[in-house]
């Protein structure tokens, strides 16, 4: 009867060191809610909110910033990708609702600020979102909205005020 046996050396190396890094986004603490809201345009001057948005989507205590995933077909399958969104994507929305959403007036100035966009190689409208945080940001605003696409006025604005929705659209280009 034959008896095999096999014997082999081999040596294990010192262990390498492997390190590894991640952003960690750290929230700042909420600041205190304390006006209506703010525009700053660099040409047209400040405009203080006559009444503050009934709604607002993608801020809160800071901007809300999605992650971006991405998926690439692979002979195999798929390739996918997760990684931390930037503030630069993040579009902001007011919506003043109800009966009378918001005086004429305000709807006007909203319109002049939408209508005369600064140059971004020079300077930014600054946004103040003071009634939910104690924040500023640099914005560009990309639609303003009444009552549905446009600037849609009845008989009701003839006495200074407006119904329906007025949605006002930004794109945050950063932080102050």
């Amino acid at each position: 009867m034959t008896i095999l046996t096999s014997q082999t050396t081999f040596t294990i190396g010192e262990a390498s060191t492997e390190t590894t890094s991640i952003n960690i986004t750290i929230l700042p603490s909420i600041g205190t809610a304390s006006g209506k809201g703010r525009l700053i345009h660099p040409a047209l001057g400040t405009y203080d909110y006559a009444q503050c948005p009934d709604e607002w989507s993608n801020i809160d205590g800071d901007a809300i910033i999605a992650p971006i995933w991405a998926s690439s077909k692979t002979l195999n399958g798929a390739s996918n990708t997760l990684t931390m969104g930037n503030i630069r994507d993040v579009v902001v929305e007011e919506r003043w609702t109800g009966g009378l959403s918001t005086s004429l007036e305000m709807v006007r100035i909203l319109a002049a600020f939408w209508q005369n966009p600064p140059d971004p190689a020079i300077d930014y409208i600054e946004w103040y979102p003071n009634y939910i945080n104690a924040n500023g940001y640099k914005v560009i605003l990309t639609g303003l909205e009444l009552n549905g696409q446009g600037l849609n006025f009845d008989f009701i604005s003839r006495q200074g005020y407006v119904t329906g929705t007025l949605v006002l659209r930004m794109r945050i280009a950063g932080r102050m």
